[in-house]
């Protein structure tokens, strides 16, 4: 490596890196800058511009930190506009979905359907039931309540549900949502 080289590379960077950094934050974020000048230097240390005079060194770094700059904010206006684009998309989607599904929160008598058809478990499954998704109870917590074991509310809890879907099937996914 040619050591009149390196020094004109410190001598440059020394004397314009601090300047550069502060033209760079009026169009970029200090972070950003930073990095645009490191970048700026370290591209232009294969082109060995800096063994040119001290005037056009000074002009090709300013120059190259300024494109620099506005190619960093075009690539930012980019992503942003892809992210844009992605917030309407969900916004679209989400309508989309609840227009899907108006029918279902429209209907005042899915509630009373599907307690109805909870009303037709029997007693015990009932109770335990209610206690777990209507009071928001654990096994464990309906077990000691009802001074049985964790496992036949499991048990009873299981049933409950299998007998829901075969009587509610279309019902039951909704169950937890209106909940």
């Amino acid at each position: 490596m040619d050591s009149k080289l390196v020094d004109h590379y410190r001598k440059a960077y020394l004397e314009y890196a601090p300047m550069l950094l502060r033209f760079a934050e009026k169009f970029v974020s200090p972070f950003y800058a930073e990095d645009i000048v490191h970048d700026v230097f370290l591209k232009l240390w294969d082109r060995q511009i800096f063994l040119l005079p001290t005037d056009e060194v000074k002009r090709i770094l300013y120059v190259s930190v300024k494109n620099a700059c506005i190619d960093h904010i075009r690539k930012l206006n980019q992503e942003q506009e892809y992210i844009d684009k992605r917030i309407v998309q969900l916004k679209l989607d989400e309508l989309h979905y609840y227009e899907a599904s108006d029918e279902l929160f429209m209907r005042d008598d899915l509630l009373g359907i599907l307690l109805q058809k909870i009303e037709e478990l029997p007693e015990r499954s009932r109770e335990i039931f209610k206690m777990s998704y209507l009071e928001g109870l654990k096994a464990s917590e309906i077990a000691e309540r009802l001074n049985i074991s964790t496992r036949t509310v499991e048990n009873q809890l299981y049933r409950s549900l299998l007998f829901l879907r075969k009587n509610a099937s279309h019902y039951f996914i909704y169950i937890f949502i209106l909940l």
